[in-house]
């Protein structure tokens, strides 16, 4: 989340003597939620780093003050069923992307939802330790990350484990990256989605199988031929192309430096 901490809340309400503004309910909802319900916004419907940056000083100051004038469980509600419906229309997206392009649209959602994370749990990090710590015995990533499996990934991963697998049997048709980062939050979302398919995401996490045997070991030496003759076929390493290459590269490097 971009910061700019020269932005201040605008008082609501004269400062009283304890330094404190007076809050009412409209107060809240239409000042001090409605800054925060925007940030919230720009976190979760923009591409990192295109939105214009948010003052984490000022949206702290907002939740403190909810916070000390008894708005927490109210703020928490509001927070958690805000994110809960745009959750919900990314679902319904999800929904009716065709196959061919869905794993790329579950990657732009995760990464979207994990940088959120990253600005909305500093931001609410008074509520967090002295409502949803001290009262509710959890902590607001946790929430956050079961609203994204309940609502999200439990809803689509039956349907994204089988296009990442038989994408991953056809070399470079996803990025690796691109995997990498959909089994590493997959498995911060939920590590029972590894049982789906441990073969997949032992490719890019640690100690998702059991240690190999000795069998494990000469199947692995299997896939891996069976891997290199595939890319083989498609042109990948063949001799030819590497003799050519380097004629090409002979043809074209300078010669000797004429000494007489």
């Amino acid at each position: 989340m971009e910061v700019d901490s020269t932005t201040v809340i605008p008082s609501a309400k004269p400062i009283t003597s304890s330094g404190m503004t007076n809050m009412t309910p409209d107060d809240y909802r239409n000042i001090f939620w409605s800054m925060l319900r925007d940030a919230i916004d720009q976190m979760l419907t923009h591409p990192p780093g295109s939105y214009k940056p948010i003052s984490y000083e000022q949206m702290y100051s907002a939740v403190y003050k909810c916070v000390c004038k008894q708005y927490s469980e109210q703020l928490y509600a509001d927070l958690m069923t805000h994110v809960k419906t745009r959750l919900g229309q990314w679902s319904n997206h999800l929904t009716s992307v065709e196959d061919d392009s869905f794993i790329n649209e579950f990657h732009k959602a995760l990464v979207q939802y994990f940088h959120a994370l990253g600005g909305i749990v500093p931001i609410f990090t008074y509520m967090n330790r002295f409502y949803i710590e001290s009262k509710l015995h959890t902590d607001l990533k946790t929430e956050l990350i079961k609203v994204f499996s309940s609502l999200v990934s439990d809803q689509h991963v039956a349907r994204l484990i089988p296009l990442m697998v038989e994408a991953q049997s056809r070399p470079f048709c996803i990025p690796p990256a691109v995997m990498s980062t959909m089994c590493k939050h997959l498995y911060q979302l939920n590590p029972e989605y590894t049982v789906i398919e441990p073969k997949l995401f032992s490719s890019y996490l640690p100690n998702v199988l059991p240690q190999m045997t000795e069998e494990d070991l000469q199947a692995q030496k299997k896939a891996d031929y069976m891997l290199q003759e595939s890319l083989r076929a498609q042109g990948w390493g063949c001799s030819n192309n590497m003799s050519s290459t380097r004629k090409r590269d002979l043809e074209d490097a300078p010669g000797p430096p004429n000494r007489g």
